[in-house]
């Protein structure tokens, strides 16, 4: 049994940078504790390579692929056990519909790995009365759409969660899960079968990543895309979507023992979302001040002015607009350079689109792809950082610049402002450390860079404002002790029991 299990969603170990380097010096940082990990991933075959090496204190690892299910026909008769069992799976179609958390438990009771469970997987596919369930719940709320997309988007939403239900989860004294979603229905799931604490933190929140996301897809069916017509009727189908992680959220606040986050605007969030207000709590990110402040020491002097975007090649990222403002840039100020340092296999076709428009701006002899890299190696070479994101959480390259010396241009999105102008009165009259553009707006982007590049004195007073904001709010040590104390506290509850 391992003191804590993280459930890790699409993060730690196999994509790198933000959360997952969160959860690596987390972990590292707290030698005397034992970490298991439970990896949430969409597909086994999507699985990349360990971007991370695991500190010796991780004792077990384990992954489970939330789309690669099986369900074989089965032809038996319905006993009275499975009747009732098929009667709080309808129950909780409708609870959940209505975002009542309230028959979650009794829905894990009947589904699982092991024989004794009442129902398993292929009877929610092939069974006769799994069908009149989905006619009754399609009855209910979706008659007015086609009952054949209907039926083929329930499997796909529904069967991997139900799928969640029948994992077997590592033995631990505590449930840690960094994120709601997936990661946060087994948080839940183990509050009730291990009947152990769960303690859930939120970097960015995941509903409303979802929803930009959902709205952005091309792969959820769509009536109105199919009708060819311009409507402002909501699309049923995305609304489900939306709903339907929407309830993950909910479910977790539910069952959670204390929720984290790492600033004030995600906490209000939160509470919005459904998150009772005295289990909120704030403990903001932070970085080793000491190893950063040598790296600005040991700035490089040069001639060319080198603006670096430090992240993933996603679209929530909108590197797009971080290339088209590299073409205002250059337009401007000739001696530049750009680098965009940051993993590029997580979105192929993202990338080669980014590619693509770089070629097309003329930029390719001036903009270069790093792909991930070492920090230690590039903050010396880098005058300033620029965040174009559609959503963030508390970013941490910001943090990491700022410790360095390095100004940041960033979006107002997540605490990107509070961590370039202060989330306290007392924070706020060191001044600003960098400056907040709007989204999708490259020459706003530009123009700020533009002004840091040209105007030395304010590149100045903004470097010193940033190294001085980290040193006082933002260092590892207060983040670690943290949660050293809350996971203290909450494993002392467990082991008087043991």
């Amino acid at each position: 049994m391992s003191d804590i299990c993280l459930l890790l969603e699409g993060t730690y170990p196999y994509v790198a940078g933000g959360v997952s380097t969160w959860v690596h010096d987390l972990i590292k940082e707290m030698p005397e504790v034992s970490f298991s990990i439970l990896y949430l991933g969409p597909h086994r075959y999507a699985a990349k390579k360990m971007h991370y090496k695991m500190p010796d204190n991780v004792t077990d690892f384990n992954e489970h692929y939330i789309f690669d299910y099986e369900a074989s026909p089965t032809f038996k008769l319905p006993s009275l056990k499975k009747k009732k069992a098929f009667t709080a799976v309808k129950d909780f179609l409708i609870s959940m519909k209505k975002g009542d958390t309230t028959a979650f438990n009794r829905l894990a009771d009947i589904m699982g790995m092991d024989g004794g469970k009442a129902l398993g997987l292929d009877d929610l596919v092939y069974s006769y009365e799994a069908w009149k369930i989905l006619e009754a719940i399609y009855a209910r709320e979706a008659k007015n759409v086609s009952f054949i997309d209907y039926f083929w988007s329930w499997r796909f939403i529904y069967l991997p969660f139900f799928s969640l239900l029948r994992v077997n989860l590592p033995e631990a004294r505590l449930y840690h899960a960094v994120s709601t979603g997936y990661a946060g229905v087994l948080g839940a799931l183990a509050k009730h079968r291990r009947m152990r604490p769960f303690i859930l933190t939120e970097h960015g929140i995941y509903t409303r990543e979802r929803k930009i996301e959902i709205s952005q897809a091309d792969w959820i069916y769509s009536e109105s895309a199919r009708d060819l017509k311009v409507t402002e009727e909501k699309d049923f189908f995305k609304e489900w979507w939306i709903d339907f992680f929407s309830f993950f959220s909910r479910l977790a606040y539910d069952r959670a023992d204390n929720i984290i986050t790492l600033f004030e605007g995600n906490r209000t969030i939160q509470i919005e979302e459904g998150a009772p207000e005295e289990k909120t709590r704030v403990i903001p990110n932070g970085v080793d001040i000491r190893a950063l402040s040598a790296l600005g020491r040991n700035r490089e002097k040069k001639d060319v002015f080198r603006v670096g975007f430090m992240g993933r090649i996603v679209p929530i990222k909108d590197v797009k607009t971080f290339i088209r403002a590299c073409r205002i840039i250059y337009s401007e100020l000739k001696n530049v350079e750009f680098y965009i340092m940051g993993p590029t296999d997580e979105d192929k076709e993202y990338y080669r689109e980014c590619t693509l428009l770089t070629q097309m701006q003329g930029l390719e002899h001036v903009v270069r792809f790093t792909g991930k890299v070492n920090v230690k190696d590039y903050y010396p070479k880098i005058d300033v950082i620029v965040l174009t994101s559609i959503s963030e959480g508390q970013p941490l390259v910001v943090l990491e610049a700022g410790a360095c010396g390095i100004p940041s241009v960033a979006t107002d999105v997540g605490s990107c402002r509070e961590l370039l102008h202060g989330s306290s009165p007392d924070d706020r009259l060191l001044g600003p450390g960098g400056i907040i553009t709007p989204m999708y707006n490259p020459e706003k982007t530009a123009e700020a860079v533009i002004r840091l590049a040209r105007d030395k004195d304010l590149y100045n007073r903004m470097s010193k404002v940033g190294k001085m904001r980290v040193a006082r709010y933002y260092q590892m040590d207060n983040v670690i002790a943290g949660y050293r104390a809350l996971y203290a506290r909450r494993m002392s509850e467990v082991r008087w029991r043991e």
